[in-house]
């Protein structure tokens, strides 16, 4: 059956969403039904782990937050301690997962910092990481860095990714969790990227946990929004709104 084809963007209502998963461990489905609909398609977003490597991640939290007064709100996935995941983020009809395709998505990754506890982490390596292959797109669709905060850095492309990167900022430099994604300080937003896609259906992002496994049941959770396009305002504190985003928000527990 051919994709349904999204002619424009639109909101991703994750507030208003239903958030399901498999349970699967490292072959968790996560699933939030009722997303969005445009020219009268309802679709839904799956996030379906692939596993990779000897550090995989195995299950972990996943959801939505937010309501009224908190935007669109957030679906998250939950990452352990020292662990990494490759998702493929597709998008589908609800009633049989036939693949819906949009022309244009504005996708940020947010918040992106460290873990700053000296104890378990004397070395500074414990940081939040996001990865991505520009052709790790559906056939046809294409994906491209369109903005780099200030506070990130791409550590280079090895034979298996295009883009790594990781915060730069030193030990002081936890930024405060957004609480909506229309609203985001200049911090915040010196701690994002954006990518663009056009005729995407499915793409695939590696998010990274190297913060030690300290045996505490700690973890962080990797947040997804979507509104607008990412623009700051010259003369605010806030940001005017974002495209198609995964908000990937700093400490927090996984589980």
């Amino acid at each position: 059956m051919a994709a349904a084809s999204v002619k424009a963007q639109t909101v991703l209502d994750f507030a208003g969403s239903t958030y399901s998963n498999n349970d699967g461990g490292v072959n968790t489905v996560h699933r939030w039904a009722n997303l969005g609909q445009i020219n009268s398609v309802n679709f839904d977003l799956i996030a379906t782990h692939i596993p990779f490597g000897s550090n995989n991640y195995a299950g972990g939290g996943g959801g939505k937050v937010g309501g009224t007064g908190n935007g669109t709100g957030y679906g998250y996935i939950g990452l352990p301690q020292s662990t990494s995941g490759v998702f493929e983020f597709s998008f589908v009809t609800g009633t049989n997962d036939t693949a819906v395709t949009i022309d244009s998505l504005e996708f940020s990754i947010l918040d992106i910092d460290h873990y700053t506890d000296t104890t378990n982490d004397p070395d500074n390596t414990g940081r939040e990481n996001v990865r991505w292959n520009s052709d790790s797109v559906n056939s046809g669709g294409t994906m491209s860095l369109l903005r780099q905060g200030s506070q990130v850095q791409d550590v280079g492309g090895n034979n298996l990714y295009d883009n790594r990167f990781k915060s730069i900022d030193s030990l002081v430099s936890q930024i405060d969790n957004p609480t909506d994604p229309t609203a985001l300080t200049p911090e915040q937003y010196n701690h994002s990227l954006q990518l663009g896609f056009t005729n995407v259906s499915s793409f695939e992002i590696r998010f990274g946990n190297s913060e030690p496994d300290a045996d505490d049941g700690g973890g962080r959770k990797f947040f997804f929004s979507g509104t607008s396009a990412l623009v700051p305002e010259p003369s605010s504190a806030m940001l005017a709104g974002l495209g198609f985003a995964i908000v990937l928000l700093r400490r927090s527990r996984a589980m």
